[in-house]
């Protein structure tokens, strides 16, 4: 015998699907049951950055001989060509024979073919759209500031259309929390949470960053097992940033957006300006020569004069944009040696006396084969 089954996925009974079993009919029209069937797991993962994968089981009682069930999704953001429908057992003897999908609605019909009647658990997997993540941090710095406590939320809102009554959601580090969660509504979690991590404050003049003169004071996290971090990505996210006042209590000192940091990497945060360190750049020298059609070099010599007017000495790191073919001159004077991070980014640390004795540096450096 035939029977015709209703799967439906509409309104806000998105992820709680409704299961039954119709009547012999010709009838095409869906039948929303009111029964709900037994609770099932229900997992949704955030592995892409988009959309979400979900995956449903459920439990349908078939007759032996061809069934046919029913998967409406009306109003609920599924895309329909990543719908994916088969038994949970891989050696199960039921086979699902094709699929069809009815003009003008958002649903599909299973022909499913069963040697005997059973009860057979059903894997039902899409992509959905519109649930927004978010990733946010709080970091709680000692007041020494060596070192922080990392806490990383996790937040969803769920704008899908359908509603969760309870599903395993799983974070793209593979951490899993249990929820319901409403069309509309949203839910923050905490996720992850380091200790003890090891912190660096670096003082920094960056000409890409903030106008001239100006320093910025960062705090630096390595993202390494050996700070206290390293064990996943971390995600960009918005950094709020407190201080232990040395007296049980925190004081919120900033924010700034955590870029992603992979393992091994550095996330470097900004928490406003040194008023108390300047910086006075000039361009000394800047002669094109060697030129060949349309092709020339450059030599170049700029100048820092640095000025700490703190009551102890800082290390101050410069960092110089050169762009193209370059090459550092030997007669570059005032520090002990420079970090080539990328091919046009240099790094210079250099120590800057206490109360306003200036420091100057010249670096000299030849642009080649410039067009």
């Amino acid at each position: 015998m035939n029977k015709r089954m209703i799967f439906t996925l509409a309104g806000t009974a998105a992820l709680a699907s409704v299961i039954g079993i119709s009547r012999p009919t010709t009838v095409e029209a869906r039948i929303k049951l009111a029964t709900l069937p037994d609770k099932e797991a229900v997992v949704v993962r955030f592995d892409h950055p988009n959309q979400v994968l979900v995956e449903e089981e459920r439990t349908i009682s078939l007759q032996k001989g061809t069934n046919t069930v029913d998967f409406s999704w009306a109003g609920t953001n599924i895309d329909k060509g990543s719908i994916v429908f088969r038994p949970v057992d891989v050696n199960s003897k039921v086979e699902i024979l094709s699929t069809s999908y009815p003009p003008g609605e958002a649903a599909l019909t299973w022909s499913i073919a069963s040697p005997d009647a059973r009860s057979e658990k059903f894997r039902l997997s899409y992509l959905m759209a519109n649930i927004q993540r978010e990733t946010d941090y709080r970091a709680i710095v000692s007041n020494d500031e060596k070192t922080l406590t990392f806490r990383h939320y996790f937040k969803i809102r769920n704008w899908s259309g359908g509603t969760f009554d309870s599903a395993d959601f799983i974070t793209r580090d593979g951490k899993t929390f249990e929820k319901g969660l409403d069309q509309g509504e949203a839910k923050r979690v905490l996720v992850n949470k380091w200790d003890k991590v090891t912190l660096n404050k670096e003082y920094v003049y960056d000409l890409t960053r903030q106008r001239e003169g100006k320093v910025m004071t960062d705090y630096v996290l390595k993202n390494t097992k050996e700070a206290g971090l390293g064990a996943i990505p971390l995600e960009y996210g918005k950094v709020r940033i407190y201080q232990d006042d040395g007296k049980g209590t925190t004081a919120f000192t900033g924010e700034d957006w955590g870029q992603f940091t992979a393992v091994g990497d550095d996330m470097r945060l900004n928490i406003g300006i040194a008023q108390d360190i300047k910086v006075e750049f000039k361009k000394m020298v800047n002669d094109v020569e060697n030129r060949r059609g349309n092709v020339y070099d450059t030599n170049e010599v700029d100048e820092f004069e640095i000025k700490n007017f703190k009551d102890s000495e800082v290390e101050l790191t410069l960092v110089l944009r050169v762009q193209g073919e370059w090459e550092m001159q030997k007669d570059s004077e005032g520090y002990t040696g420079f970090e080539r991070v990328d091919n046009e980014t240099i790094k210079f640390k250099v120590k800057a006396p206490a109360k306003g004795a200036p420091v100057k540096l010249k670096f000299h450096y030849k642009r080649l084969n410039n067009w």
